[in-house]
C-alpha cells in the first residue's frame, strides 16, 4: 500500500482533530483527577486550573484540525497539517524543557508518546501531499 494513501491529510486532520477534542473534554471535565496524574496526590487548586488552561488550549488544536480536515483541500489542507503538527511538536518541546525537572507526570516518555506520534503522522501526511493541488 501507497504511503500516500495512508497519510491523507484530511483524514489525520479529522483523526488527530477527534482525539484531541476527546482528550481536551476529558482533561478539562476532570480537573482534580488529572491534576493528580500529573502532580501526585499532594496537586493544588492551581494545578486543576493548569491542567484545565492546558486542556483549553488542546481543543482549540482540535477544532482547528476539524475545520481544516472537512473544509480545507489541496496544497492548504496539506500546509495546515505540517502547521499544526509542527506547533504541537514545538509547543511540547517548550513545555518539557520549562518543566522537564519537575517530575510532571504528563511530560513521562509513556504519556507523551500518543500525542507526538499524531503530530508526527500529522506533519507527514502534509509533507507528501504538499504538491497536491
Amino acid at each position: 500500500m501507497d504511503m500516500k494513501t495512508i497519510f491523507q491529510p484530511k483524514w489525520w486532520l479529522i483523526g488527530v482533530g477527534t482525539i484531541f477534542t476527546i482528550m481536551g473534554l476529558w482533561t478539562y471535565a476532570n480537573g482534580e483527577g488529572s491534576a493528580e496524574a500529573a502532580w501526585g496526590a499532594d496537586y493544588t487548586d492551581y494545578d486543576v486550573f493548569y491542567e484545565r488552561a492546558w486542556a483549553a488550549n488542546i481543543l482549540m488544536i482540535a477544532i482547528i484540525c476539524l475545520v481544516s480536515g472537512q473544509f480545507i483541500e489541496g496544497r492548504s489542507q496539506a500546509i495546515l497539517a505540517m502547521t499544526i503538527a509542527g506547533v504541537n511538536i514545538l509547543s511540547f518541546a517548550l513545555v518539557y524543557l520549562a518543566g522537564s525537572d519537575l517530575d510532571y507526570g504528563y511530560l513521562e516518555p509513556a504519556a507523551a508518546a500518543p500525542g507526538m506520534i499524531a503530530a508526527a503522522g500529522l506533519l507527514l501526511s502534509g509533507y507528501l501531499h504538499l504538491e497536491e493541488e
